[in-house]
């Protein structure tokens, strides 16, 4: 087929290189393109960090995604590593690689598929396959951020060196739910820290996981409490052992169309655009990879089996439960809730964390009753929840 793909973020591009590796040809859109010196095109550089866990990749993406760091807490790229979950019960090893996206050294494999795969440094107003002159057009230039959309907010520095800092960067860290103070505002959101090796040093980022507040108050709030877990460093941008600083902010419960409904008028959409955002942890890379293959099936002949789109639509809104229940939990309350999680099974938490199976996620969430006590209150917002959700229109399936 000859398709056109809008929009080069990961998920774009993955799209792009899979169809054009398949012999597709493709005509990849995208206004933030780089033109070179010699006046060729290359793919836009991705702004956010991204981690992922190998294992969520399909095969053949495993081999296009560049990795900039070993597992982990490891130097052993065969080894899982030490990453663990904090909360103020104990510590938790997770138990699975983890690793750091090398954005420049992806997005340029990701473009050099020979011929089949054309850049455009251009805005696409209209997507119109036969105004493009294609069979069929992909929209993967995701969602904008809306006021009062279910949002996840983050603020993180680079820093060069710590040797001062209460965790060393050799102690990479996946969820820190200890408040970064004794004296947290209970009428804030809670957040965690992250901690990962980066290229030029360690990425320390405090991150409010779902919420529907503002966003520059909360990058404040963030900035306050990362300046509280590392007292003994001066976080100031510019200043003697930042390399870069960071803020993330996207809505998850955003998105045009399920991903897997099919085609309309020849238009399909994917990636954050589809829903492919995870509602209640913000991930999207993996999951974007792991769906590349399924939506240029859909693609090609219209539509996904009506099993399988049972399936993703049932993953999406159980997902979206869990993260409006976490913007109604307080910061003591998804502690004793994640303290539960990363006691499951690693292939429970990885059922709710990644794929598009409803099934596995639904197990997942009924496999935490075997600890009420640290779950239940948790749920307890559930039956206000589920009420107001009751009459909400909500985004086409």
């Amino acid at each position: 087929m000859h398709i056109a793909v809008l929009g080069l973020g990961p998920a774009g591009a993955l799209l792009a290189y899979r169809a054009a590796v398949n012999g597709w040809t493709v005509d990849a859109y995208d206004p933030a393109c780089r033109q070179t010196d010699d006046g060729g095109i290359l793919p836009p550089r991705w702004r956010q960090t991204y981690g992922l866990f190998p294992d969520d990749l399909p095969g053949w993406a495993r081999s296009a995604v560049v990795f900039a760091t070993a597992p982990s807490g490891s130097a052993d790229p065969g080894d899982s590593g030490d990453l663990e979950v904090v909360t103020p019960a104990g510590r938790k090893p997770v138990g699975r690689n983890y690793r750091m996206v090398d954005r420049e050294a992806t997005c340029r494999r990701l473009s050099e598929v020979g011929p089949r795969l054309r850049l455009h440094r251009e805005k696409v107003s209209d997507p119109d396959p036969r105004r493009l002159g294609v069979d069929a057009v992909v929209d993967c230039r995701g969602v904008v951020d809306r006021p009062g959309d279910l949002r996840q907010i983050a603020y993180g520095v680079v820093v060069a060196e710590c040797p001062d800092s209460p965790i060393p960067p050799d102690s990479p860290v996946f969820m820190d739910w200890c408040p970064a103070s004794s004296e947290v505002d209970p009428g804030t959101p809670p957040s965690f820290l992250y901690v990962q090796p980066v290229d030029g040093g360690t990425l320390y980022e405090e991150t409010i996981l779902v919420t529907r507040e503002p966003t520059r108050p909360m990058v404040d709030l963030l900035k306050a409490r990362l300046a509280e877990r590392l007292p003994d460093i001066d976080l100031t941008p510019g200043a003697p052992g930042i390399v870069r600083t960071e803020t993330v902010r996207f809505p998850v419960d955003r998105r045009a169309r399920g991903w897997y409904g099919g085609m309309r008028d020849g238009v399909g959409v994917f990636g954050a655009a589809g829903g492919m955002t995870h509602p209640a942890t913000g991930y999207s890379v993996a999951e974007s990879a792991a769906a590349v293959d399924r939506m240029l099936r859909v693609v090609e002949s219209g539509a996904l089996p009506w099993r399988e789109r049972l399936s993703a639509a049932l993953a999406y809104r159980l997902r979206l439960l869990g993260a409006e229940l976490v913007t109604a939990a307080d910061g003591p309350t998804l502690q004793r809730f994640f303290d539960a999680f990363f006691d499951l099974p690693p292939r429970l938490q990885t059922g709710y964390l990644a794929g598009q199976h409803g099934g596995r996620v639904g197990l997942t969430m009924l496999a935490l009753a075997r600890y009420p006590r640290r779950v239940l209150p948790f749920l307890r917002p559930l039956p206000r929840i589920l009420w107001d959700t009751v009459g909400r229109r909500p985004d086409a399936a």
